[in-house]
């Protein structure tokens, strides 16, 4: 029956209580919801976006922010290749504006060549690959690679690559965007094989082609002569307008301070993939090579693991050699002005090749179009633009995509918290059940001294018991308390043939005394090690939370509220306390059950700081333990999002248990 009828609800007073119930619950349930969307927007940020609070991602509907990101991760969250990339000043990924290309046939032209050039992998690095502690599209699918290439054995993989992977969560793309720099020495061996492979095969938009006239601004002129144009055209005596106008030339400039700074930076800086010899060059080098070896040929075949009879046999190479011996003689012959003159070197690099097929498209020298400055930025934001829908699924999936192949690589920590979770259930469901039993079935007089004890237990914290669990766990008197029961028993039994007219509650305390004595000082006395360890197993993780003052204390309650005419009914049928307990208390209470059985599933789910002290091998981690390792390397929009598929499991009991639970917290109070 309603507490209020119809006919005065259709009062005005009364509908604008209504309203304003309603009111109060929309409102309640606003502050819910909006929090929950914040996360997760938070989720599918990143740090180009990250700090911009918003119910929802703001690259969803605005293309420069899905530019921004999108330059973000080709760039691998590194400003400063963009700025080498770009030859731009930028600072920051939120200060990226959209690109108007001032000349469109000439991005045009430059997509064509990279689509129809092969160019050396050396030439290029492959973006979308890592940084930022996130896990981008070609770094997910070189790890995919790599797993399905060795069958998803990390052990095969670590020795054929030579990389002392922990585990294929650390399998990554080996870091290539350094490759402008004479530090970058590749190795054409172990995992850069396999990357190598890998890159080739990859779009072209995905390449960052290395722009060594911004190299040459961003690493060597700026920090020499600063950001002000005008402190370099008054130290050489120039009239340029911007940096953009300084260019890394082919040769050598004639004379002054360029000369000065086109040598230093070509012969110590740049990196030897874009350094050409002339031919006129390979007398210096043979001498070089006998100055090193001193004439010795044996020494130089037995380093190259070649038969020649003189140095004079030796080939000269214009381009770098690949041999890791010949590329460190060929760089110290090109670092060495004495031995390698200037003008012999000349550069060749992205920019060169570009300007050579935009010529033969034109039907012109090179000569007569150099310098053109490479439109890396316009082709970016074309790429970006141009594949609008693909980039924002690929943003807003990325980050869930990183936490569930984290999971997944991490197979056993989803069957430990699978296994963990039904014990623990199930030994809720029977531990605290019997015991609530017990106290609703048997009136003792420590009735209630016993439920304040258990909701006591409520009053300490989980952290309070955690080192004093530990040691206890660590050092588990599991003997002892095997001789003190068994001990107990036999005393007790002994003691009612001995002295059959004494009180049981004497026979009992002695027979507890007794118990006490041999599991407390005999059996220790006797064995030198009666303690066992229970780290690492599930008794660890079940055992302290076995039994529960809160649950006993509900379980108590709905109990009580059982009529009791069923149980005088059962006796009267012939019905043991068993079949009571089982047939009649736990079959008319599945809402209870439910709430507690819920309750200890979340305790297990959630559980970690317990988990990770008293398991400290990996392979018994939890789900929880692992996510916890997860957030501690990656970008904190992972961490939101692995929150978000960690609610999940919880989220899905809820909803389909709900009627369940829910008859559980109100049936009691009605009752």
């Amino acid at each position: 029956m309603p507490i209020i009828s119809k006919i005065g609800a259709r009062n005005w007073k009364v509908r604008f209580v209504y309203a304003t119930i309603f009111g109060v619950l929309i409102a309640g349930a606003v502050t819910m919801i909006y929090p929950l969307l914040l996360m997760l927007a938070g989720s599918v940020k990143s740090q180009t976006d990250f700090y911009h609070i918003a119910p929802l991602p703001r690259f969803w509907n605005s293309d420069l922010v899905l530019f921004q990101k999108y330059a973000e991760s080709k760039y691998d969250v590194r400003i400063d290749h963009l700025e080498m990339a770009w030859w731009e000043e930028v600072g920051s990924w939120r200060k990226i504006e959209p690109i108007v290309a001032a000349d469109g046939q000439l991005v045009e032209t430059f997509l064509d060549w990279r689509r129809e050039v092969d160019l050396p992998p050396d030439w290029y690095a492959l973006g979308h690959a890592g940084g930022g502690g996130m896990l981008p599209v070609n770094a997910r699918l070189f790890r995919r690679k790599m797993y399905k290439q060795y069958d998803g054995d990390i052990d095969a993989c670590r020795i054929a690559m030579a990389v002392p992977y922990s585990g294929w969560v650390s399998v990554s793309p080996p870091t290539d965007s350094m490759g402008y720099s004479r530090r970058y020495n590749p190795q054409l061996t172990g995992i850069e094989l396999p990357y190598r492979e890998f890159k080739a095969s990859r779009p072209f938009h995905d390449r960052m082609i290395f722009n060594i006239d911004a190299v040459f601004w961003r690493t060597y002129l700026k920090p020499k002569y600063t950001g002000d144009i005008n402190e370099y055209n008054r130290q050489h005596g120039t009239n340029h307008d911007s940096y953009h106008e300084v260019f890394l030339t082919h040769q050598v400039p004639p004379d002054g301070l360029m000369r000065q700074d086109w040598e230093a930076f070509v012969r110590t800086e740049l990196n030897l993939a874009f350094v050409r010899l002339q031919p006129e060059l390979a007398a210096p080098y043979r001498q070089h090579l006998a100055l090193k070896y001193a004439d010795r040929i044996k020494e130089y075949n037995s380093s190259y693991k070649t038969a020649y009879r003189s140095l004079a046999e030796i080939p000269f190479p214009l381009t770098v050699p690949m041999s890791p011996i010949a590329r460190v003689d060929w760089n110290d012959f090109i670092t060495d002005p004495q031995a390698c003159p200037v003008e012999g070197i000349t550069v060749y690099g992205p920019r060169q090749a570009f300007e050579e097929y935009v010529a033969q498209r034109r039907g012109v020298s090179a000569a007569t179009i150099s310098p053109l400055k490479l439109p890396v930025a316009a082709v970016d934001y074309h790429d970006a633009m141009s594949r609008r829908s693909a980039l924002r699924w690929e943003f807003t999936t990325r980050n869930y995509k990183q936490v569930l192949a984290y999971i997944l690589l991490h197979g056993r920590g989803i069957v430990n918290t699978l296994i963990y979770c039904f014990l623990a259930i199930s030994t809720a469901l029977l531990v605290n059940p019997l015991a609530a039993y017990a106290l609703s079935r048997y009136k003792l007089p420590a009735t209630y001294a016993i439920l304040l004890f258990c909701m006591a237990t409520m009053a300490f914290p989980g952290e309070v018991t955690m080192i004093p669990g530990f040691l206890l766990l660590k050092r588990f008197p599991l003997w002892p308390i095997v001789a003190g029961v068994a001990a107990f028993v036999l005393a007790l039994w002994g003691l009612g043939r001995i002295m059959p007219r004494r009180s049981e509650a004497l026979r009992m305390i002695l027979a507890l005394g007794i118990g006490i004595v041999v599991g407390a000082w005999g059996l220790p006395a006797i064995m030198q090690r009666p303690n066992i360890t229970l780290l690492n197993t599930f008794w660890a993780l079940i055992l302290p939370g076995m039994a529960n003052g809160f649950f006993i204390f509900l379980l108590k309650g709905f109990f009580d509220s059982l009529p009791r005419e069923l149980y005088e009914a059962a006796e009267i049928d012939g019905a043991g306390e068993w079949t009571k307990f089982w047939t009649i208390t736990m079959r008319l209470s599945q809402p209870v059950l439910a709430v507690i059985a819920l309750g200890a599933f979340t305790g297990a789910y959630s559980a970690f700081m317990m988990a990770l002290i008293i398991i400290p091998d990996q392979d018994m981690w939890t789900l929880m333990v692992w996510i916890f390792q997860l957030q501690s390397i990656s970008h904190q929009s992972v961490v939101y999002a692995s929150l978000v598929i960690a609610a999940v499991p919880t989220f899905m009991v809820f909803v389909f248990c709900q009627n369940i639970i829910i008859r559980g917290i109100v049936v009691p109070v009605e009752k």
